[in-house]
Order: structure tokens, then C-alpha cells, then sequence
């Protein structure tokens, strides 16, 4: 089962090759088709600003989903922020409620941030990285959701429309929500802070229980060395012994 497994994981050099092939496939159909370079660039102008950043954003994170471990996580990351970004500046361009930045900022990150690493982690069965990475998009929405609440409803920004959704709903329901929320992370955290103390407070009792006391020393310290006293016998004779006259 194990060699099954690592058969059917890719190396870094396989995305790599995987990427110059598509990029060849690519570069060969184009010599056949026949593409204005102008029209190209005459469309690229025409598309609404904020698209020249979503587009390239997109692109990177694509990339990043195709490669494993560190530069992949990083990679596609960085590129659904970008990608945030621009969704966000396009959404305030037809709007025209630019004052959103105040408290929109968490959609882009960590929410963004978080929601590339829950595709990643998956793509990749990286459940580590799943489950650190649900953590920062759940906390970009609440963050989103509460600065936005503060912002609309107390100091009359305009945005979502956050304060016209909350007036719908009855009025205990976000605090209640929030300390629901606030209740599963502390005790989530504790649960994960105890267990490595209760794995080492069972190994102390199985120690005791077969008659090896638990170590006091810290381990890989070595203890000071005894030394020993080395005893001169003294002279018998004596240094100051008179020669026979």
C-alpha cells in the first residue's frame, strides 16, 4: 500500500515538467492558429482595470496548486490575494464605495490567505495545512462581519450593506454567535495543549508503575563528573635524612 502511495505522488519535477509541456502545447497550437498580437493587446486595454490584476493573481495561484509542500503553499497564497485584491477594487470601481478598505481589508487576508491553503492542503492531502489554514479564513469572515457591522451601522460607511442585513436578524443572535465561536476555538486550544501534558503524565506513570523512577535531569545534559582525590603516601625516608658520618 505504501509503494502504491508513493507511486501516485508527485515530485516537484513532475509539476515542473507538467508545466513545460502545457506551456509547449500551447506555443505549437499558436504557430497554427492564426492569433493578431494586436487584437491580443487592443483586448487586454479594453478590459476593465481591476481585471489586470485579478487575471495575474489567478494565473499564480493556479500555479501554486500544481506544486507541493512550501512553494506551492506560498505561491498560490500570494496569488488568490492579488486576485482578492482585485475582486475587491472591482466590486468598490462599480459601487463606488471605496470607505469599504476600512474593514473589507480581512476579506483579502488572512480569509484569502486561508482559503488558498484549504484548496492546496486538499489538492495535495496536506490536512495539516487544511485544518491551520480553515482557522484563517474563518477568522477573515468574522473579522469582515464584525468591522463591518461596527463600521456601517455605528459610523455610516457604506459597503455590503452589513447594517441592512443585521437589522433583519434579531438582535441576541451576533453576540450569541460570537461567543458560541469564541467558546469552540478556547476550548479547542486547550484540548491540543493537553495532550502532550497528559501523553508525559502517563509515561511518568508507567515508569513508576514498573519501578523506574522518572529522571530528574534533564535529558542529553550529562551530570558534573566526580572527581577523585588522589593520595600521596609521604616520604618515609624524609628529604632532610642525615647521611651516616
Amino acid at each position: 500500500m505504501s509503494n502504491q502511495n508513493h507511486r501516485r505522488a508527485r515530485t516537484p519535477q513532475d509539476n515542473l515538467g507538467i508545466l513545460l509541456i502545457v506551456a509547449g502545447v500551447v506555443i505549437l497550437v499558436l504557430q497554427y492558429i492564426p492569433v493578431d498580437p494586436s487584437w491580443l493587446s487592443r483586448q487586454w486595454r479594453d478590459l476593465p482595470w481591476p481585471l489586470h490584476i485579478i487575471i495575474p493573481g489567478l494565473a499564480v495561484f493556479v500555479a501554486g496548486l500544481l506544486l507541493p509542500e512550501g512553494a506551492g503553499e506560498g505561491l498560490s497564497g500570494f496569488g488568490l490575494v492579488v486576485a482578492a485584491v482585485g475582486a475587491l477594487l472591482r466590486y468598490q470601481d462599480i459601487t463606488g464605495t471605496w470607505a469599504s478598505w476600512a474593514y473589507a481589508w480581512a476579506l483579502v487576508f488572512p480569509a484569502a490567505g486561508g482559503l488558498a491553503g484549504i484548496i492546496h492542503g486538499t489538492l495535495h492531502a496536506n490536512w495539516r495545512h487544511v485544518r491551520d489554514s480553515a482557522g484563517g479564513f474563518l477568522a477573515g469572515i468574522v473579522m469582515f462581519l464584525v468591522l463591518g457591522f461596527v463600521f456601517e451601522s455605528w459610523l455610516g460607511f457604506e459597503g455590503f450593506g452589513l447594517a441592512r442585513l443585521a437589522s433583519l436578524i434579531p438582535a441576541w443572535i451576533p453576540g450569541a454567535a460570537l461567543l458560541l465561536v469564541g467558546l469552540i476555538v478556547l476550548l479547542a486550544g486547550v484540548a491540543g495543549r493537553g495532550g502532550p501534558l497528559r501523553s508525559e503524565r502517563d509515561q511518568q506513570q508507567a515508569e513508576h508503575r514498573d519501578g523506574f523512577p522518572a529522571p530528574t535531569q534533564a535529558p542529553g545534559v550529562p551530570g558534573e563528573p566526580t572527581q577523585m582525590e588522589t593520595i600521596i603516601p609521604p616520604d618515609e625516608t624524609g628529604s632532610d635524612k642525615r647521611q651516616p658520618q
